[in-house]
């Protein structure tokens, strides 16, 4: 982290970093930890979301204190997932994975992958929704965030928080319904 801070010349501004470090690291590295279930990766995402942050210092630095929190978990949230594909791109499922599911006695390997896949899917028709109704999603499903929270992360109302899940849960159905009928067809 200490390269992040060298590479801002304006003292200022690197104290404000250090701050904004310090406050939002711990979470973020938990929003990180949710997507990729791995510690290492949550740790490289929080700490490749704050080179991006770095990188665009200069617009963040004047935002309100709940805007900045909703772009932290924005970036956060693409950057992990970014991680993911790239990881399963990669790697595919891991020897180590497989190892530990098989050691439970809980779902079998083949649920865990079509759970994985069926995941995998949802989060992908939930990128292709207009991007306020993505957000709201994924602050409440993959998050697990309360309407509270969400309006006081995107700083809209309770009322409007309520409004936009239903009009995202309704806009995501549709496109659920849309991908099935294609799947029908083919």
């Amino acid at each position: 982290m200490l390269i992040i801070f060298a590479a801002i010349r304006n003292k200022e501004n690197r104290s404000r970093l250090s701050v904004l470090y310090e406050e939002h690291a711990s979470w973020m590295y938990k929003v990180a930890y949710r997507i990729l279930n791995d510690e290492h990766l949550a740790q490289d995402a929080v700490q490749e979301a704050f080179i991006n942050i770095s990188n665009n210092f200069e617009k963040i630095i004047g935002n309100e204190c709940n805007k900045i929190k909703a772009l932290f978990v924005i970036i956060i949230r693409n950057v992990s997932i970014d991680i993911y594909r790239l990881r399963k791109k990669q790697y595919g499922v891991s020897i180590e994975e497989i190892e530990e599911d098989l050691a439970k006695s809980e779902p079998s390997v083949e649920e865990i992958l079509i759970n994985n896949e069926t995941f995998t899917e949802v989060a992908a028709i939930i990128r292709k929704l207009h991007p306020p109704y993505a957000d709201i999603l994924s602050l409440k499903f993959f998050y697990h965030y309360d309407d509270e929270e969400i309006s006081r992360i995107l700083n809209i109302t309770p009322e409007n928080v309520r409004t936009r899940l239903h009009r995202a849960r309704r806009s995501l159905i549709k496109l659920l319904s849309q991908e099935q009928e294609a799947k029908n067809h083919e």
